[in-house]
């Protein structure tokens, strides 16, 4: 039987330095154990591409990112320890009946916040094409965007490594995490821009290496700022805000 993990989170300051340093410590993770990086990756990339078909197919994908995102960071976790890691790994929580719920109401809270922003991007797409922009408009859909993401950037680990089933108090743990690591989160953007452009100029190419790089990349923030410590016994863990 899998031992479970023991996992203390203290939301921290990090370095600037940690903006590279995560993505450093993601290549050589990445070298060591690339088939199996790009093949779940490359499989959610695809899934994302095809939701767009569909708004079918996009609901049930954002009821079921939670849950193969939460595969694919276990995934890290397995291979940081050098065990086994199948593909078929990405789709172990699905199984896993204790997260079911705390997933399902993410995944709702994100759709519902996303609809004021999607409200907010339509308008200034419009504007945008009539060569007016208000710049208050401008501003809010900026803001917005960071909040989302701040809110949520963290928030499946958080619920799947803690076993943390409020949702307040998850997003909470998530924005304070953001909001005390500005700066390094910031530089991490602007090095994913960057080999972004790698990719694009590689006619996509590139992707396949870059988009693994970054998923582990953002995995081990979460590890760094949450002083990620795992142990082998099924003592509670515990979260500072």
């Amino acid at each position: 039987m899998e031992p479970k993990l023991q996992l203390q989170l203290v939301i921290r300051r990090v370095s600037l330095q940690s903006g590279i340093d995560w993505i450093s410590q993601a290549w050589q993770l990445f070298k060591r154990h690339y088939a199996v990086l790009i093949s779940m990756v490359m499989f959610m990339a695809g899934l994302s591409l095809a939701a767009n078909i569909s708004p079918i197919l996009l609901i049930v994908l954002l009821l079921a990112n939670p849950f193969l995102t939460a595969g694919f960071y276990r995934a890290i976790v397995q291979l940081q320890k050098e065990q086994q890691v199948r593909f078929s790994d990405l789709f172990i929580v699905f199984s896993q009946a204790q997260y079911r719920r705390v997933f399902l109401r993410l995944a709702s809270a994100n759709v519902l916040m996303n609809i004021p922003l999607t409200l907010l991007a339509t308008e200034l797409v419009e504007q945008m094409k009539q060569g007016q922009i208000e710049p208050m408009l401008m501003f809010g859909t900026v803001a917005m965007v960071s909040l989302i993401f701040m809110l949520f950037a963290y928030a499946v680990a958080i619920a799947y490594f803690l076993n943390e089933q409020r949702l307040l108090v998850i997003l909470n743990a998530s924005l304070t995490a953001c909001w005390r690591n500005v700066a390094a989160l910031s530089l991490f953007g602007l090095l994913a821009v960057a080999l972004g452009m790698f990719g694009v100029v590689t006619f996509f190419i590139g992707f396949v290496v870059v988009l693994p790089v970054l998923q582990v990349a953002f995995f081990l923030s979460f590890s760094s700022i949450f002083a990620l410590q795992v142990g082998p016994t099924q003592e509670q863990s515990t979260l500072e805000v």
